[in-house]
């Protein structure tokens, strides 16, 4: 994916943004921000975080909607299909949207 592709991509997840209860919401975002660091590279600023955010996807944090975010980010940085976010399950769901990818 280049950064022309991109444009209608992120479109459609701020309109899964919207439309999503709070915490599926949160994967969004965090989706949303993981094919942004895929696109254009983690910077150096960023890389603690990024580093923070790949592990609270696999271990968790303890807080539902940081983990719903860490896996959106870890999702959109692998370029994985979305899943939803579930608040007892760390285990992958079948893509809600699989046009997106």
């Amino acid at each position: 994916m280049d950064e022309k592709d991109h444009k209608p991509l992120f479109s459609i997840i701020d309109r899964m943004i919207e439309t999503s209860d709070p915490l599926r919401a949160e994967y969004f975002r965090g989706y949303h921000r993981g094919i942004e660091a895929q696109v254009f590279g983690v910077s150096d600023e960023w890389n603690e975080e990024h580093r923070m955010l790949i592990d609270y996807s696999i271990a968790g944090s303890g807080d539902s909607y940081i983990d719903a975010y860490a896996r959106g980010y870890h999702d959109g940085f692998e370029g994985r299909t979305p899943e939803s976010p579930s608040l007892s399950s760390r285990s992958f769901k079948p893509p809600l949207i699989a046009s997106i990818v």
